[in-house]
């Protein structure tokens, strides 16, 4: 039964490192008809992938990777989904009416895939959370290319859209948005250099699963964001040389581990929505054991959205363009404006959206 558990929690939090967020009625699409060409590109697991772009017939089975599609305006150019797409609100209704080929980065049917003849298949480099392997091996022996992108780092965003956006003909759109992204970067840099040493705070992110709590590790996207505001990441966890971006603690060992923490953030998720979340916090700051950590005994401890709706934008895609300002606005709100004026520019310049 425990592992049975494990296993169930491994799956939900797949869902919510890999589901969307934002509703979307429609971004620009064209159809691109330039004389298809043979091309070598690098994907982001170094492997060097030779294919003819641009490609006509995608098959992608990571709900970020089609946020990217989307936003470089190529909806038309994929044949197949996952079927989490269905549930991603930030995806327009053409794409999450494209054929169902997998869920949670797996085939179910190799030969419903090779009915829809893709020329591409995308997907994320995960081994933790399925046989990339045995994917790309098959993959292989069809004859279908496959691009694999990581959900490790901030930069790795810009990088994904430019690398998609050579591949589906899209690269105007894709330098559009790699500057916009520089741009927030960049000004987010300039505040956090202004934060005196002795205000920088440090800071520890939870999300709460199935009445368990799973800390946000040093090498997520997440802890990235806190360290580019100006704060210091308190989690670092490496257990025999793996570094998962999520680990699971106790309460006592929370305590323990974070008792400095000046600033505690507590995470939505697919499964743990904001009311519940909002329970939660209510509940560590009326606790005297919680209390025990600096930021609870202080009050300072805010709960931040990375569900499935509009107003979400923590998770490895573009919305972190303004995912880095809802951090930092947090953590740091006497230097840091309001991001929801940076939502708007970024769903209405880039999805369409108002």
């Amino acid at each position: 039964m425990r592992k049975a558990g494990i296993i169930l929690i491994a799956v939900l939090l797949l869902s919510v490192l890999s589901a969307g967020c934002v509703s979307n009625s429609g971004s620009s699409e064209k159809t691109t008809s330039a004389t298809p060409k043979e091309i070598t590109v690098n994907d982001l697991a170094g492997r060097s992938v030779t294919l003819k772009v641009p490609v006509q017939r995608a098959a992608i089975l990571s709900t970020s990777a089609l946020e990217i599609v989307q936003l470089l305006g190529a909806e038309n150019q994929v044949v197949g989904i996952p079927a989490e797409a269905k549930a991603d609100t930030f995806l327009s209704d053409k794409l999450k009416n494209k054929t169902i080929v997998g869920k949670r980065l797996k085939i179910d049917d190799w030969e419903k895939v090779l009915a829809l003849k893709p020329d591409l298949m995308v997907n994320l480099y995960l081994k933790k959370f399925y046989d990339v392997d045995e994917f790309l091996s098959r993959s292989t022996s069809y004859g279908i290319p496959v691009i694999m992108l990581r959900e490790d780092k901030l930069e790795d965003i810009p990088r994904a859209v430019e690398l998609l956006g050579k591949v589906f003909g899209r690269e105007d759109k894709a330098r559009e948005f790699t500057s916009y992204f520089n741009e927030q970067v960049s000004e987010v840099k300039k505040i956090a250099e202004k934060i005196p040493t002795e205000k920088r705070k440090k800071v520890v992110m939870i999300q709460p699963i199935m009445g368990k709590y799973f800390v946000v590790n040093g090498n997520d996207v997440l802890a990235q964001a806190v360290r580019l505001v100006g704060a210091e990441y308190m989690a670092n966890f490496t257990f025999k040389g793996y570094s998962p971006v999520r680990v699971p603690l106790d309460k006592e060992k929370i305590i323990a581990q974070f008792k400095d923490a000046d600033v505690l953030i507590l995470l939505t998720s697919a499964v743990t929505p904001y009311d519940k979340v909002e329970a939660i916090k209510n509940e560590m700051l009326n606790d005297e054991a919680w209390k025990g950590i600096k930021a609870v005994n202080e009050g300072n401890v805010y709960v931040l959205k990375a569900e499935l709706d509009k107003d979400s934008f923590l998770r490895w895609s573009p919305r972190m363009a303004v995912g880095i300002w809802v951090v930092g606005k947090a953590i740091y709100p006497d230097y840091y404006p309001d991001w929801k004026d940076k939502a708007n520019d970024f769903l209405k310049r880039f999805y369409s959206l108002s």
